[in-house]
């Protein structure tokens, strides 16, 4: 008894093309968990919220929480942006502690928010474009 098989090979192609999409998506999935296994914390001393004495930004505090960043407009009372944090370094420069807070806008792109922090006086935080204005935390 004699059993012919048939190959077709599109059934091959179909197998190869599927194993690698298969492949790729264990390789985006690998480098993505990575990416997200990377852990931070946001310091203790930086959350809260921070206000300045400044006329032109006096009613635009902003509030670093432990997993997200929110902006206030100043606008009116529901007039926020609120955006999750995504990632934190630390590093000296000038005896001051420079930290890069990142942050997703909704269109998922991520975008950095710097600044230098203090903790004289209870914590100041300035920004290397402004120096001169000064950021402290809100009394509860």
């Amino acid at each position: 008894m004699r059993v012919h098989v048939q190959f077709d090979p599109r059934d091959w192609e179909t197998r190869v093309k599927s194993k690698s999409t298969c492949i790729a998506f264990a390789i985006l999935i690998l480098f993505f968990g990575a990416q997200c296994q990377k852990e931070f914390r946001v310091p203790e001393q930086l959350i809260g919220v921070w206000v300045t004495d400044d006329p032109k930004y006096a009613d635009h505090p902003f509030e670093i929480k432990k997993d997200t960043l929110i902006f206030e407009q100043g606008l009116g009372y529901f007039d926020f942006d609120v955006f999750p944090i995504v990632g934190l370094d630390k590093s000296g420069e000038n005896g001051d502690t420079l930290y890069i807070i990142y942050y997703l806008i909704p269109s998922g792109r991520k975008f950095e928010f710097s600044f230098y922090y203090t903790p004289t006086e209870g914590g100041v935080i300035r920004f290397k474009n402004q120096p001169e204005m000064k950021w402290t935390k809100k009394k509860p």
